[in-house]
């Protein structure tokens, strides 16, 4: 695989990022839209989305597409980023806290990863500042 040379300039969890998101398309892995996702970043309210959270703002002559923030701990992945479809978001990033290590997204609840149609992803804490 060629690398350009802007993203010879990402750190290595950039582009650790990058890499897997390009395997899981190419592995059809991804929803067909997810290559085309962009939207306005919201910080979730509460921050760990361990309980409903606040809905993105009303639509108004922007594309609508909000995407949320959430900080890591206190509950599961999937009811963070259940939490945020419920709320309208149309996709979620997860962040690590104190830390730029990443992990899989996982749950053992198959009933409620059934619910989530969004697409989300976990990123470590300095990505996350740096949106």
């Amino acid at each position: 695989m060629l690398l350009s040379i802007g993203m010879l300039m990402l750190s290595a969890t950039q582009v650790y990022t990058i890499l897997t998101v390009q395997l899981f398309a190419f592995l059809n892995l991804l929803p067909v839209e997810a290559d085309i996702l962009a939207g306005f970043l919201i910080n979730s309210k509460p921050e760990n989305a361990c309980e409903p959270i606040v809905p993105p703002p009303l639509k108004d002559n922007s594309s609508g597409t909000f995407i949320v923030l959430i900080r890591r701990l206190d509950c599961n992945f999937d009811i963070k980023v259940l939490n945020a479809q419920r709320a309208g978001y149309k996709a979620a990033i997860v962040h690590n806290v104190d830390s730029d290590d990443l992990i899989s997204m996982g749950s053992n609840d198959i009933d409620t990863l059934k619910k989530i149609d969004i697409p989300s992803v976990f990123i470590g804490e300095s990505s996350a500042n740096s949106l």
